[in-house]
């Protein structure tokens, strides 16, 4: 018995040795402890290679253990230490934290992007304020985003709809500064801030579509309003939680999709937690029609065909009405 625990000990002991040395190789160079690249990059390779010369000595295995262990420990506080921040030379599309209020059944939001763009890179830089009526909200659409061709990943976004034709969207994206550009290895390291950015959809989604040249798909589900009203009031929380506390970004846990899906949940909607289609979010909409989220009675394949909103939109065009432009059927 004492054998099969020694072993089971051991095992145990390599595998989580080995999974967390993977990841804190890299979250020591992404530390930055020191100002110079080269001594950072210095710095992980010589824990690295200190990590493995740990491992491979035959002799004193037991205390060579045990300071492998501080050596995590080391790294593991580092690591918690680290804090996002608020003050940095944010990107334009990114510049400003939108935040609420509501006050009875009326909600005023501050600094909804709605940018007038002319092309991806030129645009007239434009946050408004504006106070919408929640008595009114009777809509949400389930949006995914392609680029470059892929199909199992895309960037997701709810679209809240009003009953006088307003649109709020809704798209948590990475906070990155000017001139900087997002990585998604890097995004596993606290390396980027995390945003709900609000926005009408002539900017948000025409980005995408118009100037972009993203496939865009827009499917309106068939939540209730009370459903709705729940979901919006999460969201409209977590933006303003962002306004007064940031957090990181990360690829896989506090992305575009889980970061919604996490919202979503919370307001009573249900999957499968093992469903591939959580991870290849790109495949998300078929997950959302087969658990009857979607409103439509059509096959799938059609479905998919009708809510594309790139086929009612002119590319490199401007439409100021663009939310009605990608809606020319009823619902």
């Amino acid at each position: 018995m004492t054998v099969i625990l020694t072993k089971s000990f051991t095992f145990l002991y390599y595998f989580c040795a080995i999974l967390f040395g993977l990841w804190s190789i890299p979250a020591v160079y992404f530390l930055k402890i020191f100002s110079q690249h080269s001594f950072n990059l210095a710095l992980a390779i010589t824990y690295g290679v200190l990590l493995l010369l740990l491992q491979s000595i035959p002799t004193h295995k037991k205390t060579y253990r045990i300071f492998t262990l501080l050596l995590f420990a080391v790294v593991f506080l580092r690591w918690n230490q680290m804090t996002p921040a608020q003050d940095k030379n944010w990107a334009d599309g990114v510049s400003r934290l939108p935040s609420a209020t509501i006050d009875d059944n009326k909600i005023h939001i501050h600094d909804i992007r709605d940018f007038i763009y002319q092309s991806e890179t030129d645009y007239k830089i434009q946050y408004i304020d504006k106070t919408y009526d929640l008595e009114q909200l009777n809509q949400l659409d389930y949006i995914l985003s392609y680029w470059d061709g892929n199909k199992e990943i895309a960037h997701s976004i709810f679209s809240f709809g009003f009953e006088n034709g307003d649109r709020l969207a809704i798209s948590t994206e990475v906070r990155t500064q000017k001139g900087e550009e997002y990585g998604g290895f890097t995004g596993l390291y606290n390396q980027f801030e995390l945003i709900y950015v609000l926005a009408t959809e002539r900017d948000v989604l025409q980005l995408r579509t118009s100037f972009r040249g993203e496939d865009v798909y827009s499917y309106p589900t068939n939540a209730s309003k009370q459903e709705i009203r729940y979901l919006f009031n999460i969201v409209i929380d977590r933006v303003n939680t962002l306004h007064n506390t940031p957090k990181f970004y990360n690829t896989v846990t506090q992305n575009c999709f889980t970061s919604l899906m996490t919202d979503f949940r919370k307001a009573g909607g249900k999957h499968h937690p093992f469903d591939y289609r959580l991870y290849a979010n790109g495949f998300s909409d078929e997950m959302f029609y087969q658990n009857g989220k979607l409103k439509s009675t059509l096959p799938f394949t059609e479905v998919k065909q009708r809510f594309n909103i790139n086929q009612y939109i002119q590319p490199d065009i401007y439409n100021a009405n663009y939310s009605q432009q990608i809606r020319p059927y009823k619902n």
